[in-house]
């Protein structure tokens, strides 16, 4: 393994994942595609370490990150959808078989998700939400996923042999 210790990988893996965290701060025009690359690291952490160390990644990567982060609205999105939805993603495919049943799991987590944020940005932020942009979240969801998934298999065929070498 390139990196021989587990705390030295998890070390470099948060330190990227709070670069693009603080990043999608900065950077006001791809603060989703920021977030995205933050949660990737998070499926790398359940895919080397699993899922508990992955769970542990993200609540470190979002106590810090809540501290780095200029832009905290922008933050829950974070918290509430990406870099948990590394573990989400972990557990559905890993606990529910019937492929039908796993999809609408997942859209109803988005669901869910979407909602918890819509809530805590309104409160401070007046915001209408209306049904096109619901729409386009579940196509850009349903994308998302077939990336993160496409993102995890090049990472486990092609990334994770070089490393360990």
């Amino acid at each position: 393994m390139l990196l021989k210790s587990k705390i030295a990988y998890l070390g470099v893996l948060l330190g990227l994942n709070q670069l693009f965290i603080i990043l999608s701060s900065v950077i006001e025009t791809n603060t989703i595609i920021l977030f995205a690359a933050a949660a990737l690291l998070v499926g790398v952490v359940i895919v080397e370490f699993g899922g508990k160390s992955g769970l542990l990644f993200y609540i470190a990567s979002c106590l810090l990150g809540f501290f780095l982060s200029f832009n905290k609205f922008e933050f829950v999105t974070y918290v509430a959808f990406f870099g948990l939805y590394s573990y989400v993603k972990h557990l559905f495919e890993t606990k529910i078989l019937n492929k039908t049943a796993l999809i609408f799991a997942k859209i109803l987590f988005f669901n869910i998700a979407l909602f918890v944020m819509y809530t805590a940005i309104r409160a401070f932020i007046p915001f209408k939400l209306t049904w096109w942009m619901i729409l386009a979240g579940q196509i850009l969801f349903i994308i998302y996923d077939y990336a993160f998934s496409m993102f995890i298999n090049y990472y486990i065929t092609i990334i994770k042999p070089k490393i360990k070498k």
